[in-house]
């Protein structure tokens, strides 16, 4: 099988997500109640039997490195390999990192160390379960310098990832960087195995190209096509990158179904993540509960329908949440309403409220193009005051007690 390092590249701002990447990296955002987007990455792994780990680093780390610890969650603690989180230091040749092959770049040194035969590269932002074995063996069956695992999509989205042509043998022959006249519906997944041997010289050769933008996606892969093995590995299972407030509610909507897109309660294939000490959720009498998750700790004594509820989440006696993603540590008051909202961890929902309330569906003043469908978001810790009133496509930051009490569709408070 030779020595495989994993790499996950989990440095990401995640800007598109907006308040919910403010305090913390994408890949440190929670995800469907319990988990962190990373846990996916981790988890799949750890189920596939990798246990060498790096995991690089950036924008806002605290965050993830709590999470992540020492990987005991994911049995990635013990001997024979192990996670090691890098990022960024002051010294003679570190500098932030200006892409994420640049990312990779900066600590071959660490990566040489290893000794590995071959490096899979992955996003810590994406959920899917996947067996990364077959990629593994596809990979050294044909002798590849660079695999790169693809997922089919629809036409429409192509424009929004790296796709390739292939030949009979699936060797890439084009790959074309987020192109809107791409000839292909084959998309990257982020996902990469490169010779260790490659992936030094191709590093190293990009860091001294000054028009470079060190990205794998736009100058390491197309430099590669023509002059090295590279080849295409087609993966058929689901795949989706969180990367958008619209694709975090649909994607966490989803684990609601019958058949969820991702088995959280597989035995074969778990999802870990790590655990807090909580008591089971506790649910009132009179209490009503529909198509809905609900966190640890929790204490429900109103109504919860096609929602997810984390942790320690309280839910007070005529209370009403509906549609609804609320993160770890909220409480919403007696008799409040949130409908179609994504409240982040420790927010408060005062008696009475309104949060995505009425008819008007005006799309978000900062941010028109990604908060149109009625989504209303609302920041960390933020407090909305007795019978406020918050309409639809509302971005909602601020703290001042004020500016809370009557938002109209579209507005962003900050």
């Amino acid at each position: 099988m030779g020595k495989n390092l994993v790499i996950i590249l989990a440095g990401g701002a995640g800007e598109r997500l907006l308040l919910l990447s403010e305090h913390r990296a994408k890949p440190a955002v929670p995800f469907c109640g319990s988990y962190r987007i990373i846990d996916f990455a981790l988890s799949n792994c750890a189920n596939s039997g990798l246990k060498d780990i790096f995991v690089l680093s950036q924008y806002r780390p605290h965050s993830l490195a709590r999470h992540i610890d020492s990987g005991r969650a994911w049995g990635l603690d013990g001997a024979g390999g192990g996670i090691v989180i890098l990022q960024p230091y002051v010294g003679t040749e570190s500098r932030w990192y200006s892409g994420n092959a640049d990312a990779v770049y900066q600590n071959l040194h660490f990566i040489e160390e290893r000794s590995a035969d071959n490096i899979l590269i992955l996003g810590g932002d994406h959920v899917y379960s996947m067996d990364y074995g077959p990629l593994l063996d596809f990979h050294r069956e044909n002798n590849a310098d660079l695999t790169v695992s693809v997922k089919r999509v629809r036409p429409e989205d192509t424009h929004k990832f790296g796709t390739c042509v292939l030949d009979p043998e699936r060797r890439i022959l084009e790959f074309v960087e987020k192109s809107p006249d791409t000839g292909s519906n084959l998309a990257s997944m982020g996902i990469y195995v490169f010779k260790n041997e490659l992936l030094s010289a191709c590093l190293e050769a990009d860091y001294q190209n000054p028009s470079s933008s060190h990205d794998f996606g736009k100058d390491i892969i197309p430099a590669l096509i023509g002059n090295r093995r590279v080849f295409a590995y087609e993966f058929d299972g689901y795949w989706e990158d969180v990367g958008t407030i619209n694709t975090y509610y649909e994607v966490n909507m989803k684990m609601l179904g019958a058949s969820p897109p991702v088995d959280l309660e597989s035995r074969d294939w778990r999802i870990n993540t790590t655990y807090c000490d909580l008591p089971p959720a506790r649910i009132a009498a009179g209490s009503t509960l529909s198509e809905a998750m609900v966190g640890e700790g929790s204490r429900v004594s109103g109504t919860v329908e096609h929602s997810l509820l984390g942790p320690e989440v309280v839910v007070e006696e005529g209370a009403v949440v509906r549609d609804s993603i609320v993160l770890p540590g909220c409480s919403v008051g007696r008799g409040a309403k949130v409908n179609l909202a994504i409240l982040d961890k420790h927010c408060v929902v005062g008696e009475g409220a309104k949060i995505g309330y009425g008819v008007d569906f005006t799309p978000n003043e900062a941010h028109p193009a990604v908060m149109q469908g009625g989504i209303t978001l609302v920041g960390r810790g933020i407090r909305i005051p007795e019978n406020a009133v918050i309409g639809r496509n509302c971005l909602v930051g601020s703290q001042k007690p004020d500016d809370l009490r009557n938002v109209p569709s579209g507005k962003a408070v900050l």
